[in-house]
């Protein structure tokens, strides 16, 4: 938000609340100005790691050149506070980071980028990638946390007994494993109340390792709805259709792995999901508030355990990352998908799975055409995962029309079995 170019109040106000439907600030481009300097006006280092954020929030190439007037997201979350501390507010137990937010804030608020103290409007600026820049450029060295879904669910046989009791190691309990000790049935706390008995139809996807990424989730709760009657966040939505997916894979034999895990919502049938901030990585490890160093966790954990599947002889192997995507409230979008163009499998999986919603659609909607595209990009997890992957953006939270495939708990499993469909292929 540029107070120079502020012609009154209430553009600071319109300014600021279109930051918060967003979930970012956002700040109007001077004459002159590039993304190095537009990042240092809002008081954050021009470093790559924020240059990256930077483009990755507003889709656009690094080093692009930005237009003058235009308004743009800034890598600086919006995020409520609860009234206590900023800890707690924002979900981190280090109180150094803590302290760097709240003093970066009152800088905002010295500077004039922010019109009210934190403590004033309940709300926190959290820079998402800052305090990566001063940290060397490495891979993460994240152990990989043994707990999957599959390690959650207590296996129960046909006849109602189960014959295994939990391992303390977690290994993960395949379909291949399930088929030979004749289990007809898995309880899976994870998946919640009224869901945690996932009955085996058969097991075709036995031998099948899958991977499921929910968007977001922990300090970052993704696009957001803030006008909706009640708050939508895009990481509850995201996180819902992937345990129903999930839920469906099992169904079929398959070892599932969920990568972001919050352990106590569970699949849930309400129009709104709360939004909490408690998500954790595989169900064990706290997700940080850096950007980059989320998206390095997660992609180190599937590597990891892709090699260990590769080298007991896997042959199949996919992931999917599922996210809603924040546009123009009169923009209506189709579900649509990412792929990797250097990963021909990744290729094949996002095409398949584009082509059962365009004929789901001509099924069900046949008048109304599907407008859902795929499509390449260079995105950190559709680039650095090994197993085939495909992205995929569910609708825009903002709109109305969109709104009903997300609020509507059948919705939410129609997109889940559609998404099964297509991986399954």
């Amino acid at each position: 938000m540029n107070r120079i170019l502020m012609l009154s109040v209430f553009t600071l106000l319109t300014w600021v609340a279109t930051g918060a439907a967003n979930n970012h600030a956002v700040a109007k481009v001077k004459k002159g100005e590039n993304i190095e300097k537009l990042l240092k006006r809002y008081l954050l280092t021009p470093h790559n790691c924020n240059i990256e954020s930077f483009c990755d929030l507003n889709n656009i190439k690094v080093r692009q050149k930005i237009l003058a007037g235009k308004i743009y997201k800034v890598p600086l979350l919006i995020m409520d506070f609860n009234g206590k501390n900023i800890r707690t507010s924002i979900g981190t137990k280090d109180i150094n980071v803590a302290k760097k937010i709240e003093s970066l804030n009152s800088a905002l608020l010295k500077a004039g980028i922010r019109d009210k103290n934190y403590k004033e409007n309940n709300k926190i600026w959290v820079p998402v990638a800052e305090f990566d820049c001063d940290k060397e450029e490495k891979e993460s060295k994240i152990e990989t946390p043994a707990l999957s879904i599959d390690k959650k669910a207590e296996e129960i046989p046909a006849e109602g007994k189960s014959d295994i009791k939990a391992s303390s190691e977690l290994k993960p309990i395949t379909g291949t494993e399930l088929k030979r000790k004749g289990i007809k049935e898995i309880h899976v706390p994870l998946m919640g109340k009224g869901y945690d008995i996932v009955h085996i139809e058969d097991f075709s996807l036995a031998g099948q390792v899958f991977y499921i990424i929910s968007g977001h989730g922990g300090p970052d709760p993704g696009a957001m709805c803030m006008d909706c009657p009640s708050k939508m966040c895009e990481d509850e939505y995201a996180y819902d259709v992937s345990l129903r997916l999930a839920r469906d894979l099992m169904q079929h034999g398959a070892t599932v792995h969920m990568i972001v895990q919050d352990l106590n919502d569970g699949i849930r049938d309400e129009k709104y999901l709360k939004c909490d901030n408690d998500e954790l990585l595989m169900g064990k490890s706290t997700i940080p508030l850096s950007q980059k160093q989320r998206l390095r966790d997660r992609s180190a954990t599937i590597n990891r355990l892709y090699n260990k599947y590769k080298k007991q002889g896997v042959k199949v192997q996919k992931a999917i990352e599922i996210h809603v995507d924040s546009r123009s409230k009169n923009t209506r979008q189709d579900v649509f998908f990412y792929y990797n163009k250097n990963n021909k499998s990744s290729v094949a999986l996002a095409k398949t799975v584009q082509e059962v919603f365009e004929s789901k659609y001509d099924q069900h909607q046949k008048d109304r055409g599907y407008q859902g595209f795929v499509e390449d990009r260079g995105l950190h997890m559709v680039r650095s995962v090994l197993p085939a992957m495909v992205f995929v953006e569910l609708a825009n939270i903002t709109n109305a029309e969109d709104q009903k495939r997300l609020l509507v708990n059948s919705n939410r499993q129609a997109l889940a079995n559609w998404l099964f469909e297509g991986l399954r292929k």
